[in-house]
This record gives C-alpha cells, sequence and structure tokens, in this order.
C-alpha cells in the first residue's frame, strides 16, 4: 500500500510537471503569438478625448453668481474629475472591491487573471474577477468587450503597454472618469451628482461604498431601482476595505449602520426642452470652435455636446423668462382677422455690453428641441430699418449732412415703358412730400431722401459700412443659376433694405448697439467664456467694439430716432411716455415682412412680424413690431424697475440751433409766413456744422385775402384786398411725366409779367411755363393754394386808378407817393 501511494503521488507529480510545463509553453507560445502578431497600439489621447464628458452651460443668478443652467452630452453623461479632488476613502473603495493589488502589479495581475482562469473551468470558485482596473479601463476606452481569447490577449498587451506610458495615478484618474455606474452615468463625478447630489469630493464613506457597489453589475445594484441589492453590495466593500485595512473597525461599523439616503437630482436637459437662449449659445460656440480652430462644424458640435466644456452665458434670467412668457400668451399679439397668425421673433441686448440678455425664435410655447430660430437662422429683407445704419449714420458722421439738410422727395429716376413711365422709389404710403429735411425723412421713412443721401456717400462707403457692423450675409457679387448677377453693392439694397440674400434679427439689433453705446459698435454674444475639460480658457468674448461713428453722431442719430418714436412711423408706444425710447420701423416689399429695432438707455431690442414663406401680413393699423417692442419692453422694466429713471447720455458737442425746415438755413421773417404755418423748428448738430446764412428759400408773395391765389406785384390791386404770405422756390423740379407732390401747391417760381399764369385752378400760376415733357410737379388738390388769383390781372373794383398805380410804384420801386 504504501508503495502503491509512493507511485500515484509520484505520478500526480509528474502529470502537474508536465501540466505546468505545457502551460510555460502554451503560456510563452501565446505571449509570443500576442506580441507579434496582435497590434496593442493604443491612442489614449484619442481615445479618452472620444469619451464623452458632460459639457456644463452656466448663467448668473440675481446675486449676480454663476449657477448651472444645463448639461449637455452625447451618448453619455460624463462629468470630469481631477484625482487631487478625490478623497482617499473614494479611491479606496472603488480599488479594493476592482483591484486591491492596483499598485503593485505592471497592468496585469497575473495571480487574478490565473484565478479568473480557473473560475470559467470551476464556477464553483469564488474570484473578485481577472481584470485590473487598467484592464478595464482599457476596455471602457475601446469598447471591445467581446469573449473571445484574442480580445483578451489584446486587452492584456495593451494593458501592459498603457502602464509604461502613463503613471498609476493618470490610469486611476482615467478609470474613475470612464466607468459607467448606471442611470446613464458615467463617472464617479456625474454619478455622485446625480444619485447624491454632490461632488465626488464630498462623499461620505458609505456613499463610496454605495457608487462602487453598482460597478460589477450596474442594472443590479442601482441603488435607485434596487437599493437593498445596492446595500448588500455596499456592505461587501465595506468589508472588503476593512480586511485591507483601509478603514478601521469603528469607520466600518458606522458605515454599515449608516442607510442609504439617496438624493437624486433631477437633470435639465432630460426634464426640459432647451430654450431659445441656449441653442444660441450652441450655436455661436460651434461656430466660434469652427472659426477659430479651424474644425468642421460636425468636430465642433462633438466637443460642444461630449468635450467636457464649461460654457458661462451671458443670459439674464429674468428678461429671458419674461420674454418667453409675453410670446407664450397669444394675447400680447395683434390680430388682423387672418385664420393663421404671423409668426414673430425677438432679441433683447444689453446696451452698454453687447451682451444677448434674452431671444425668443417663434411665437407660443417652445415644443421642441433645434427648430428654426426665426431671430437667428431667418433671413429676410429689413426694409427701412437698415436706413440709419447704412445711409444716416455714416453720412452724419462723415459730415455730408447734417440734420436740418434738405432734399426734395421726388421720384429719383425715371423708367419709360408701353404704358408711360416707371417712378423710383416710391414711398410707403405712396405719396411724395417735396422738401423735407434729413430729421423729417427719417422719422417718417421716406425712401426717396434715403437713396439721395446714399448717392452723396457712395454705394462702397455704405457697403463697408454695414460689413463693419457684423451683417454678414451681404452679397458683394454673385452669379446666379439662369446667369444674372446680383449684388448689395447698389441702391436698393443699401438705401431700402432689398438685401439679396436679407439678414437675420439678431443680426441687425446687434448692428444698432453702434447708437446705444455713443458710436461704439460691439458684435452682440451670448457667452463670455468657453474652458476645456482641462480648464483652459478656449474661447472669450470681451465685449470689445469698435468705433464706428463718433460720439457727437451717435447723440444727433438717437435724437432722430427718439423722434421716429414720438412723432414717426413708430408713434403711440405706451412705454415711450416713461422710458427713453429710440428706434426704426421697417416694412419690406408687398408688406412681407414688418420690423421694429429700437432701444432704450439700457436695452436695444429687436422684433420680426411675418409669415415664413414671404406672404403678405394684412393690414394692420399700426405696426405688429411696434406693439410687441411695447409689450415686450414693458415686461422686461417691470423686472428691472431700478433702470426707469435712465437716460439717453447727450455729447456735451452737440449744440441745438433754430433753422427753416425747408432750406435747412438759419430762419427768416419769411418762414413766419408760410401759409402751413411757422416753419421754424430746433435742430441738433454738431459744433461748427450748425447753419450759418439765413433762409432765402422762403419768398413772400402778394394773395388774394379774399378770392385765394397768387397776385403778381407788376400789377394794379387794392392793397386791402390782398395779404403777403410767402411760398418756397424750387427751380430743380422737372419731369417727363405728371408727378404728385404735396408741396408742389407752394411752390414758387419767378413769372414774367409778360407771361399770362395758368388759369387751372388745381395748378400753380407758373404751370404755364412748362414744355412738352417737362413738367414742375402737381398736388392732388381742386385748388392749388398757389393759383393764379382772379385779380392777377388787376380786376380789382372800389379804388381811383391812379391810387392804385401809385400803391404799385411804392411797392415796386420804393417810390413815395
Amino acid at each position: 500500500m504504501k508503495k502503491t501511494g509512493k507511485f500515484l503521488a509520484l505520478a500526480a507529480l509528474g502529470v502537474a510537471a508536465v501540466g505546468f510545463a505545457v502551460a510555460v509553453i502554451c503560456g510563452a507560445a501565446l505571449y509570443f503569438y500576442a506580441a507579434n502578431k496582435i497590434d496593442a497600439d493604443i491612442d489614449y489621447g484619442a481615445l479618452v478625448s472620444a469619451k464623452g464628458l458632460t459639457s456644463i452651460i452656466y448663467a448668473k443668478d440675481e446675486s449676480g453668481e454663476y449657477v448651472e443652467t444645463l448639461r449637455l452630452h452625447g451618448a453619455e453623461n460624463r462629468v470630469r474629475i481631477d484625482l487631487e479632488n478625490v478623497p482617499d476613502h473614494v479611491r479606496d473603495a472603488f480599488v479594493s472591491i476592482e483591484d486591491h493589488r492596483f499598485y503593485d502589479h505592471k497592468g496585469v495581475d497575473w495571480r487574478r487573471t490565473a484565478g479568473a482562469a480557473l473560475s470559467f473551468i470551476d464556477p464553483g470558485r469564488s474570484s473578485y474577477g481577472g481584470s485590473t482596473i487598467t484592464q478595464q479601463l482599457v476596455k471602457n476606452l475601446t469598447g471591445d468587450d467581446g469573449f473571445t481569447v484574442k480580445r483578451k490577449l489584446i486587452e492584456i498587451m495593451r494593458a501592459l503597454k498603457l502602464e509604461r506610458s502613463l503613471s498609476k495615478s493618470e490610469i486611476l484618474e482615467a478609470y474613475l472618469n470612464t466607468v459607467y455606474l448606471s442611470n446613464g452615468c458615467y463617472g464617479i463625478e456625474t454619478a455622485s451628482e446625480y444619485f447624491f447630489s454632490k461632488s465626488a469630493a464630498d462623499l461620505t464613506l458609505s456613499e463610496a461604498a454605495s457608487l462602487a457597489a453598482i460597478l460589477k453589475y450596474p442594472y443590479k445594484y442601482d441603488p435607485v431601482k434596487f437599493p437593498s441589492n445596492n446595500v448588500e453590495r455596499r456592505n461587501t466593500v465595506l468589508k472588503r476595505m476593512l480586511e485591507l485595512g483601509k478603514i478601521s473597525d469603528a469607520e466600518y461599523a458606522a458605515a454599515i449602520a449608516e442607510p442609504l439616503t439617496l438624493n437624486v437630482a433631477q437633470r435639465a436637459s432630460e426634464t426640459r426642452r432647451l430654450s431659445w437662449y441656449e441653442e444660441t449659445v450652441i450655436d455661436e460656440v460651434v461656430r466660434d470652435l469652427c472659426e477659430k480652430y479651424g474644425c468642421d462644424k460636425k468636430t465642433a458640435a462633438g466637443i460642444v455636446y461630449s468635450g467636457g466644456l464649461r460654457i458661462y452665458t451671458a443670459e439674464n434670467k429674468k428678461i429671458q423668462s419674461a420674454l418667453e412668457k409675453t410670446y407664450e400668451n397669444e394675447k400680447n399679439f395683434p390680430t388682423s382677422g387672418i385664420l393663421t397668425p404671423p409668426e414673430s421673433a425677438a432679441v433683447i441686448i444689453d446696451a452698454h455690453t453687447g451682451a444677448l440678455l434674452a431671444i425668443v425664435g417663434a411665437r407660443g410655447e417652445k415644443i421642441s428641441d433645434r427648430t428654426l430660430n426665426y431671430a437667428t437662422r431667418l433671413t429676410r429683407s429689413p426694409g427701412s430699418v437698415i436706413k440709419p445704419i447704412s445711409v444716416y449714420a455714416p453720412a452724419i458722421d462723415r459730415d455730408l449732412i447734417t440734420w436740418a439738410t434738405v432734399f426734395d422727395d421726388v421720384p429719383v429716376s425715371f423708367t419709360e415703358t408701353e404704358n408711360g413711365f416707371t417712378m423710383w422709389p416710391q414711398n410707403n404710403p405712396r405719396v411724395y412730400s417735396g422738401l423735407t429735411n434729413v430729421a423729417h425723412a427719417l422719422s417718417s421713412s421716406i425712401n426717396t431722401v434715403s437713396v439721395r443721401i446714399l448717392r452723396k456717400l457712395g454705394l462702397e462707403n455704405s457697403f463697408s459700412f454695414l460689413k463693419a457692423l457684423s451683417i454678414t450675409t451681404l452679397v458683394e457679387g454673385r452669379q446666379t443659376e439662369s446667369g444674372a448677377r446680383v449684388s448689395d453693392v447698389a441702391e436698393a439694397p443699401l438705401a431700402l433694405g432689398a438685401l439679396t440674400d436679407g439678414c437675420t434679427l439678431y443680426q441687425i439689433t446687434g448692428a444698432y448697439t453702434m447708437f446705444a453705446t455713443g458710436g461704439v459698435h460691439i458684435k452682440p454674444y451670448s457667452y463670455t467664456e468657453v474652458y476645456d475639460s482641462d480648464g483652459n480658457l478656449i474661447l472669450q468674448n470681451e465685449g470689445a467694439g469698435v468705433r464706428m461713428i463718433s460720439e457727437d453722431s451717435a447723440d444727433i442719430m438717437t435724437r432722430m430716432l427718439e423722434n421716429v418714436v414720438s412723432s414717426g412711423t413708430a408713434k403711440g408706444m405706451s412705454i415711450s411716455k416713461n422710458i427713453a425710447v429710440a428706434g426704426k420701423t421697417g416694412t419690406s416689399h408687398a408688406d412681407v415682412d414688418r420690423w421694429f429695432i429700437g432701444y432704450t438707455p439700457d436695452y436695444v431690442c429687436g422684433v420680426w412680424y411675418g409669415y415664413v414663406d414671404a406672404r403678405s401680413i394684412g393690414y394692420y393699423k399700426t405696426n405688429p413690431a411696434c406693439d410687441i417692442f411695447d409689450t415686450v419692453m414693458t415686461a422686461v422694466y417691470e423686472e428691472t424697475p431700478e433702470l426707469q429713471k435712465n437716460g439717453f447720455t447727450r455729447s456735451d458737442n452737440v449744440v441745438k440751433c433754430l433753422y427753416c425746415r425747408d432750406s435747412g438755413m438759419l430762419a427768416s421773417h419769411d418762414c413766419t409766413c408760410d401759409p402751413r404755418g411757422n416753419r421754424i423748428e430746433l435742430g441738433y448738430f454738431k459744433k461748427g456744422t450748425e447753419p450759418q446764412s439765413h433762409c432765402e428759400t422762403h419768398v413772400c408773395v402778394n394773395y388774394d385775402a379774399a378770392g385765394g391765389g397768387v397776385v403778381s406785384d407788376m400789377i394794379l390791386f387794392d392793397e386791402e384786398n390782398v395779404k403777403k404770405t410767402a411760398l418756397v422756390k424750387n427751380y430743380s423740379r422737372s419731369f417727363p411725366c405728371r408727378v404728385y407732390v404735396s408741396d408742389a401747391e407752394y411752390t414758387y417760381r419767378y413769372l414774367s409779367p409778360f407771361t399770362d399764369p395758368s388759369e387751372n385752378e388745381n395748378e400753380a400760376y407758373f404751370q404755364s411755363l412748362e414744355e412738352d415733357g417737362q413738367y414742375f410737379g402737381l398736388s392732388k388738390t381742386e385748388k392749388a393754394f398757389n393759383r393764379a388769383s382772379k385779380y392777377y390781372y388787376g380786376d380789382f373794383p372800389e379804388k381811383e386808378t391812379d391810387d392804385i398805380y401809385e400803391d404799385v410804384l411804392s411797392r415796386v420801386f420804393g417810390r413815395k407817393k
């Protein structure tokens, strides 16, 4: 029996030796195969960057402190935390249960690997798993988790290689930031914030063990779905930490006794839609990343959603909320009986910094993410809201015009057609008013004057000025598919707003900051700073502006735009009774779009109103955009009552001066004799540009006091039946067809005493001077004020001829009776 036992022992030893030799040979063969046949290269940096890190958007609260408002992530919700901020007990919980020899091995724990292999052969054996933290990191980064021998060999080789290139701290940090911990949480910081509403830096020992417990089976040990399972596994983690000497008996007892107390945080991105503001921020960060770093839009979007960025916005939460509430209430929109109401959008910008404070891209409640934002993405013809920035401001700044400069509001050009002549441009309403100064032309939005100013300014100067104001949709020159050439370097686009591709509400509202800031244009911005996942500043908006016009010019423009609100095309706003408001209305061709870009001392606000498919909005008594602006800004100032006493900043170099509105010159006595009333007005000028000479446009004439009409100086008449009145000289009008001009019945031309006046009561007395193809203009009236009196030929009764003759001599030649 002894010999038999000895033989069996020797046989077993021999088998073991052979088995060991076979294992060594197989192992060597596998290693040789892995080393020579398997590509174990791993681009750690690229893999880490490819793993989504959650980006966070911040905005200031009422106290001025930045608070988190939104988290962005792609397929993985991951918030990064530096290892130095992770407490020892949190690190130990994960290392103890997952890889307690982590600090001793070189990437692979061969004893655990062997144990895992034996567990595969004998499932009854207990094991903590064969993969080290380094191997798990490789699997997390690469996504390779198949159950093949080759896949396992690749993982081992990569782990060994990774350990040669990274420190243990770097590996552990990457691991803790990539592990999946259920409920869409990747990394301990994300999980800690979700389950306990705190940073991983503040986790208790028991909470740390609860997170480490999730790792083995994230679904089974999810503390929300299966709290009892999590507690059981948590206690296992704590026991392992005690066995390894990482915690004391007292710490173990206290942690075991601690109940699982969750404080599950609601995720903004999962409980609500993105706001109009948040989408604007995302779009601007993507755009700026592309511009600064030369990446494509897809790559930039990936960085924003999965790059772990920290984005600090300029949003004013109170104003954004007020704007959203206004646009969600249908009662705040004007009605016109149309079944399908037009759309609208609004933008509010800080008048001092250029920061975008609030934005709404459509009326009604926002129903989905990434819908078309009519404020930032819809390009439409701006109409007359372009005039202050394309024509008036640069012309005033170059001293080409002043407040009082007078232009003739009559057609600029005539095109002959089969049906007569077509006049251009036309005003809205379709009327020409005649002699008009710059201030009135702007407040009444007169197209002809805008064109005439543009001709003084020059097309290139205007176009360049708009480009400098960040109107990026301008077309310098382009050939269409039909072969036609289009360009915005032309009169209709620059003077009337008929841009080839239009512009956005956001762009043109931003351009108006030039007036609110005293002549400095600040390109509007929705974010102030963007940091990458390592805390490096990668994008910044400092709000630095470019001076476009002088402070004096900005002051004068603001005063003129205030007139638009007080007495021009935007009159009737209730807010202007308490708040200083300036701005400009706009209407595109065929009443397709209505605009109002206005500003107060505190805010610049733009409103667009129209149909997306570019059809007419129909009839409204007032401009709907003005009504919406009034409602919006009233709501905004209710949120910021401390700003209501502010007024516009004025320049000390701007002076006021009385002038004649028909000549733009210093007023004379004759300016008070105009039949339309006193023509003297108050205007504002840069020092040195105010009028210097007196009006020579008004001419006093004799007028029939009883029957009306002009009476010649060179005829005999009874002075008791004649009064003095003043008409305005205008020799520049010569049209190829009949043109109706409002002031035509108040104009004057010298008529020789040897020339008969016109006998038509609806014409000026000098209309008889007209020749074929030359017309002076008519007013739409049955009896023109400047018609010839029935006494034009001296048929005055009840006075001796000799007395009348003496009166004429005295009047004409200064001869005394």
